[in-house]
């Protein structure tokens, strides 16, 4: 009866919720203010959410308690605890291999295709495996922390004293069970900084030409600053200028940058997109756009972005994509670089604002270019652009 209770309960939360605001902070407020639930069952509640939502776009048809039952029968962890949910038949066909699983549902509901629950195949970017894409919906990513340099042992030796397990993937890199707790076993941002796998492998595409130090660096779209930090620790020898639209945003980036000694820098509040955008007198050996986007590289994180999104948000932040690329490219050094950068995997965001680039700014040059897939191993996805402006 108690998960009757839990999936009871969560049906009523997924019909309240219009996702104006993040699923994540819409349950929170619900756990504060229904005291009644403990620490299992905010567990159990939240696993069924997260689990609604992960079915993207596929069988939005059926009723919100049926299409429950048929997520949470292709989530991770086994049924078992559920199994009152379900005919006996079903539980029958449970197996470990989710294609199987997939397999069946198709069976029993014509209407399903898993590739329904990311359906904008022809807005994909070059290289996207759909059906990748759309099993990896089912997979919780995992939590990456990037050590800082000469802590990786001492890092290491901590998280093992305090029995969390991890896995190395290189010597400064560390994947870890999502939701493990690091605040009270780590120094977060001086020790370990807290970042995705595959932005950490930003790192690759950082310039390695430019001779001469200090490097001027400009980190345009700021947001939580680890672009800016992992540039710190790689070209060793930058100033730094970051700048954001949001002053509440550079405020939080003074506290996070102090955690992480990273104390002399330049910042400065801008709108990037606006046509009257003053850029700074200062010329820029390169200059790190991590541009505002749809964010569809990382909605197995956030699937209920996912659930909402229309192709109208595309269109959206393509125009804003535009008008802050345009206005930074003014800002290059001849001979500095333009690092592009996106969390999305549509096309329109990716490679048709490169194109844009170099066809309106015949000075830039294509260094690099790629796609950085997480959907294969539980990180989120990234697409990045090397531009070179020529001297």
């Amino acid at each position: 009866m108690r998960f009757q209770s839990y999936f009871n309960t969560a049906v009523a939360l997924i019909q309240g919720y219009n996702g104006t605001m993040p699923l994540v902070h819409y349950l929170k407020q619900y756990f504060a203010v229904e005291k009644k639930h403990g620490a299992k069952d905010r567990k159990y509640i939240t696993h069924l959410c997260y689990s609604y939502y992960r079915l993207g776009h596929a069988l939005k048809e059926l009723t919100v308690k049926e299409r429950l039952r048929i997520a949470l029968f292709f989530a991770e962890k086994t049924p078992g605890y559920w199994s009152g949910l379900y005919k006996p038949d079903w539980i029958k066909r449970w197996s470990e291999d989710l294609v199987e699983r997939v397999a069946y549902v198709e069976q029993q509901y014509p209407i399903f295709s898993i590739q329904h629950i990311y359906p904008w195949k022809e807005e994909m970017s070059a290289g996207v495996d759909q059906a990748d894409l759309c099993y990896a919906q089912f997979t919780q990513p995992d939590l990456f922390i990037r050590l800082r340099p000469g802590k990786e042992e001492l890092v290491k030796q901590k998280l093992k004293e305090a029995g969390i397990s991890f896995v190395e993937i290189t010597s400064q890199s560390l994947a870890l069970i999502n939701g493990t707790k690091l605040d009270t076993v780590l120094n977060i941002d001086e020790e370990a900084v807290i970042q995705d796998l595959n932005s950490q492998r930003v790192q690759q595409f950082f310039p390695v030409d430019i001779a001469h130090s200090p490097i001027q660096v400009w980190d345009s779209c700021a947001a939580s600053g680890g672009k800016s930090i992992l540039a710190k620790d790689v070209l060793k020898s930058i100033e730094l200028t970051v700048s954001d639209a949001r002053n509440s945003i550079l405020h939080n980036l003074q506290t996070r940058f102090e955690r992480a000694n990273l104390t002399r820098y330049k910042a400065f509040q801008a709108d990037l997109s606006t046509s009257t955008f003053q850029p700074p007198e200062t010329a820029f050996d390169l200059v790190i756009c991590d541009a505002p986007c749809t964010g569809s590289g990382t909605w197995s994180r956030t699937p209920e972005q996912l659930y909402f999104f229309g192709t109208d948000k595309i269109t959206l932040f393509t125009a804003l994509q535009k008008k802050i690329s345009q206005n930074i490219v003014k800002t290059i050094k001849p001979g500095g670089y333009l690092l592009y950068i996106t969390c999305s995997l549509f096309k329109r965001e990716n490679e048709e604002i490169v194109s844009l680039l170099l066809a309106q700014n015949k000075s830039l040059e294509l260094v690099k270019q790629e796609l950085l897939k997480g959907y294969h191993q539980k990180s989120d996805s990234m697409f990045v652009t090397l531009l070179k402006k020529q001297s």
